[in-house]
């Protein structure tokens, strides 16, 4: 099927994010400065990560633009950065700017400010910090007695299994005093939803207000402004993906000092229904706007689907912004707690999760939300891991909770994952329009939402013991996905490559471009140094496919062999990845091998043996193919079926995919269950190479909107025997 998906092959040069290190900043700073001029040195640095990154003025929370200094995988119990400003400076505040991948690098149990006095290192008197416990990826301010020393370090304690990391420390001269009305209970993630602008500058983008980087610099450039509007004020507006509680706001202020600079106020308002109107109580922090940090304003809750930031610039300049997040919790007012009474555009007999976010991390108990318009019963299950009562190895299907959704179609239940299997987890929200114990129902729906459980009970992770399909073989390759990924676009210096490569200069199918590792769009991540994830999502606005295909979406690729023609490949081997599908009308996961002469020798066509190809829009199936298209004539055959599985489906539960080439047969697996087999054609019995993807199409039309545009693929492990 894949071959029928590809297009002529196309040279592109990968987008490189380029970060300029300024050595000085434009006068008239701020009270809080980042000390690009000053040298930062640490007791322990991860080797992909650099200390010159906490001051240069970019805040990223996301891998890309990766832009952080970790100390993971130091063997120390506490870590620290120390920034050199050369001679004596007066500090009295520093904010630290905590990352947390929620994997190998979490905030720390705790933090401190210390200055170098004389030759020893002393703790800053009077610290009084805010959010009174570090807090992961957002501002942690520290204020303290105001001291001079020409050198200032931050000390982390590591939490017990993980390591501490930062993405931006900057020192200031504010007040010893705390912040007034700090949020008291920082929000886990923000509101999400679409924004735009009375006046966007056209070099700038209002949607970069709402893609998680934060930039003060020219590079990355990333912000709003509003530079050369005629308008007297100006507004950035976002529509809320559901209508939702809000009752704070983060605006993240851009000013370069020149045209652009903090505005002379701003004012949070909400949409009501017919009109825009202030948000009550606004207590804002700094008192006064200032840029190059984020502005906190909390203010009465209210339920709406629509907020924007109006600003008022100062005379003479223009205002700007480099991030605005939107929050149902924290402070002001205590939010209701009861559901919102308006649904939105949600469609009917479909449910639509409100809260938590696809793909979010989660431990303990968590509460899921949704609206399921039309729908009279809603159960809520997932594949747990075996016990006393279901002792089966394969574990068994949860059915946990059930609710009947109120006359508006919203729905919570009750989520205890501390009782489920660690790490990339779906819970599914099953629904039906008529109600428990009525089988006589006309519309039914699934929901897939997929989790990182960062708790939950250990099970069957890591590489089992070899499956008697392999006896008489020796391992050629693993990967548990246990350290860094090591990829690049060709797979040169690294052991994948992010392209198909059996066409000059590699080659993609599908309707997703395959972003490369460490790109601006990468889709590939390590959660929890056990798991490799690949990401397809919408791509960002003005993202250029390579191909020229116009694809507004993006996937990922991993090949064992690399464009040159050399990597991992076996002849009458086998072949096994431990993989937990998304679903998702569309998307198109495979794990798959083709033959390595098409590359290194130059065979005209190739050999092509899919382990299996999954269609989100039918999880219960699974389908297997074999194609030679050097053959004459062409060879292909495919196998589907939706009675593959002994237990669960491809996006509920783990399942392990294995093939196994010999002389004569070529034989298909799946939990070690011997699926298909047929005759070996004799350019698969030359050596064979493996791929795994996360692609779009196949064929079928796309639509994940009601995922957000955004479906994981997870991989366990893959490995090679021969």
């Amino acid at each position: 099927m894949k071959k029928q998906r590809l297009r002529p092959g196309k040279t592109f040069l990968p987008l490189l994010i380029v970060s300029a290190l300024l050595s000085t900043l434009f006068s008239g700073m701020q009270a809080f400065a980042y000390d690009t001029g000053a040298t930062v040195t640490a007791s322990y640095t991860f080797f992909m990560d650099a200390t010159s990154e906490v001051n240069d003025g970019i805040v990223s929370y996301d891998d890309t633009p990766a832009n952080r200094w970790t100390a993971y995988e130091s063997p120390n119990a506490t870590d620290w950065l120390q920034t050199d400003f050369g001679s004596a400076v007066t500090r009295s505040s520093a904010e630290v700017y905590l990352y947390d991948d929620g994997g190998g690098v979490k905030v720390p149990s705790s933090y401190k400010v210390q200055y170098l006095n004389g030759s020893t290192w002393t703790d800053a008197a009077s610290q009084v910090k805010s959010p009174a416990s570090p807090t992961g990826n957002q501002v942690n301010t520290v204020t303290f007695t105001s001291v001079s020393a020409s050198k200032f370090r931050i000390v982390f304690t590591h939490q017990s299994g993980s390591k501490s990391g930062v993405t931006e420390i900057a020192y200031g001269t504010g007040s010893s005093t705390p912040p007034t009305d700090p949020p008291t209970n920082p929000p886990s993630s923000p509101i999400a939803g679409t924004s735009t602008a009375s006046y966007t500058f056209h070099m700038d983008e209002v949607d970069d207000v709402d893609d998680g980087t934060i930039s003060y610099v020219n590079s990355p450039h990333n912000r709003w402004t509003s530079y050369q509007s005629p308008n007297a004020t100006d507004w950035v507006q976002k529509d809320l993906s559901a209508s939702s509680s809000v009752s704070q706001a983060d605006i993240y202020i851009y000013d370069d000092g020149g045209g652009v600079k903090a505005p002379a106020s701003y004012n949070v308002q909400y949409w009501n229904g017919t009109a825009w109107t202030n948000a009550a109580s606004q207590s804002k922090s700094p008192a006064a706007p200032t840029g190059g940090q984020v502005n906190t304003v909390t203010f009465t809750a209210v339920t709406t689907s629509k907020m924007r930031i109006v600003f008022t610039p100062q005379a003479g300049s223009a205002s700007g912004a480099t991030e605005i997040k939107y929050y149902g919790t924290g402070g002001g007012t205590t939010p209701p707690t009861d559901p919102p009474t308006n649904p939105g555009t949600y469609p009917n007999y479909q449910v639509s999760v409100v809260s938590p976010s696809y793909g979010a991390s989660i431990n303990g108990t968590i509460t899921i939300k949704f609206y399921a318009p039309g729908m009279q019963n809603v159960w809520a299950r997932s594949w747990h891991q075996p016990d006393t009562a279901h002792p089966n190895a394969n574990g068994y299907d949860a059915w946990f909770q059930r609710v009947t959704p109120d006359a508006n179609g919203y729905g919570e239940v009750t989520f205890p994952a501390a009782d489920f299997p660690h790490g990339p987890i779906s819970v599914i929200l099953s629904a039906w329009d008529s109600p428990e114990g009525n089988p006589n129902y006309t519309h039914s729906d699934n929901c897939y939402l997929q989790l990182y459980n960062e708790g939950g009970v250990t099970w069957k992770q890591g590489i089992p013991s070899a499956p008697s399909q392999a006896s008489g073989m020796s391992v050629l390759f693993q990967d548990d996905f246990t350290g860094t990924l090591s990829a690049s676009r060709t797979g040169a210096g690294a052991t994948y490559a992010t392209s198909k490569p059996d066409a000059p200069n590699g080659t993609e199918f599908g309707e997703a471009i395959f972003a490369d590792y460490g790109s601006a769009n990468d889709p590939f991540a390590i959660l929890g140094s056990n798991y490799l994830r690949i990401r397809a999502k919408k791509a960002p606005a003005g993202t250029v496919d390579p191909m020229g295909w116009n694809r507004t979406y993006t996937g990922g690729l991993l090949s064992s062999v690399r464009t040159n023609g050399t990597g991992v490949a076996a002849t009458y081997g086998y072949f096994e990845a431990r993989i937990l599908m998304p679903a998702g009308k569309g998307t198109w996961p495979a794990f798959w091998l083709m033959s390595q002469n098409s590359i290194s020798q130059g065979v005209p066509s190739t050999a092509e043996i899919d382990t299996v190809e999954a269609y989100g829009q039918d999880p219960n199936g699974a389908c297997q193919a074999k194609h030679w298209w050097a053959g004459n004539p062409e060879m292909h055959d495919t196998h589907c079926s939706s009675s593959n599985f002994a237990f669960g489906d491809n996006a509920s539960t783990w399942h392990i995919y294995g093939t196994k080439i010999t002389p004569t047969d070529t034989i298909y697996y799946i939990d070690n269950v011997e699926v298909w087999r047929h005759t070996t054609f004799d350019q698969a019995k030359t050596p064979m190479y493996f791929m795994l993807n996360l692609a779009l199409g196949g064929g079928w039309p796309i639509d994940l909107a009601r995922y957000n545009n955004q479906v994981d693929m997870f991989v366990d492990y893959v490995r090679v025997f021969q």
